[in-house]
């Protein structure tokens, strides 16, 4: 029988990870987690005492996904494995990172789910006639799924389940399904994965967060957000904008080199003039600096969809998505995330 254990209520595979370390015979490791998953580093610690012979490191930087991994930290202090935790390898990256070894580490929520948060929900599927649903979660919450999905099933519901997790900007297997459902619930902590979903979905999308105990309808605020990212279309259109800052990730999971060269070709072909900045983390204030030096007119961020939705979205000038700019240039109407 595989060994698990549990750390704060949170279910980790200890083996998976003492057999990497056989397999590669790592001198140095360094364990990364997303912010919310490092309180797991001491439970990681507990059971590698006896590598005694290793040197392990934990991260301090954030983790916004699988492709989202410090690998220039690894670099620096000569790590031959980083230990990742919380998430399965990013399946969309388009370049083979091979100098780095990195294991992917699944983390699992052991919770219950709350009786009146369950019945709550029940009674809103009903009244919205919603008798067909699909049910999707992030890897971390799929207990969560399993029970929910038992329950509706059980009180008559068709239910849907999707086996693959639902990523920030991946949600192809669970829109596939709209013409087959009623409405689309999303089992995930926070405003992140339902609202991703919510952008391109046709059906209603129902988020569940069983750890604030509340539901809550993501396709209300993905619809504020569209109305916002149209006019940040139209800002670009109608300004005659044409000095363009395309931001390129250098995370390798973020390093999209087929669609930079894309939007650039594309862009170039239409009169822009494109301003290539790279960027391992960008935020706001690094945002402003590049502005300051640049002054440019808007610009397109190619490494993360969600990052102009939701960290650069009160930036002064327009900070676009692929879709967004694939919107502005070929005057499509329909909302296209992430692309």
């Amino acid at each position: 029988m595989k060994q698990v254990f549990l750390c704060n209520n949170y279910e980790i595979d200890p083996e998976s990870i003492l057999s990497e370390i056989e397999l590669v015979k790592p001198k140095k490791i360094l364990i990364h987690a997303p912010d919310g998953l490092k309180h797991l580093y001491t439970c990681i610690k507990d059971f590698l005492v006896s590598l005694n012979s290793r040197e392990i490191y934990y991260s301090a930087s954030p983790g916004y996904g699988a492709c989202d991994i410090p690998l220039e930290e690894a670099e620096t202090i000569g790590a031959d494995l980083i230990i990742h935790l919380g998430h399965d390898k990013y399946p969309l990256s388009e370049i083979m990172v091979e100098k780095h070894r990195v294991k992917y580490i699944p983390v699992f929520y052991r919770g219950t789910l709350d009786t009146t948060l369950l019945e709550t929900l029940v009674k809103l599927l009903r009244e919205s006639n919603a008798k067909f649903i699909t049910l999707s979660s992030t890897l971390i919450d799929a207990y969560f799924k399993h029970d929910l999905k038992t329950e509706l099933s059980n009180r008559g519901f068709t239910v849907h389940e999707v086996v693959k997790p639902i990523l920030g900007c991946m949600y192809n297997h669970v829109v596939i399904l709209d013409e087959k459902v009623d409405a689309h619930l999303v089992i995930a902590g926070g405003l992140f994965h339902p609202l991703g979903l919510a952008l391109i979905s046709t059906k209603p999308v129902i988020a569940v967060d069983p750890y604030m105990k509340k539901i809550w309808n993501a396709t209300i605020e993905a619809e504020k957000i569209k109305k916002k990212r149209l006019f940040q279309i139209y800002r670009v259109k109608e300004s005659a904008s044409s000095r363009m800052g395309l931001i390129v990730g250098t995370r390798p999971g973020q390093y999209r080199p087929k669609l930079i060269e894309y939007i650039e070709r594309e862009a170039l072909s239409r009169g822009y003039i494109v301003y290539k900045i790279t960027s391992g983390y960008l935020n706001l204030e690094r945002l402003m600096a590049i502005d300051s030096g640049f002054n440019l007119d808007f610009y397109v961020v190619s490494s993360c969809p969600r990052l102009p939705i939701d960290d650069l979205a009160n930036f002064h000038k327009p900070v676009l998505t692929p879709g967004e700019f694939l919107m502005l240039i070929s005057n499509k109407e329909k909302y296209l995330y992430p692309w």
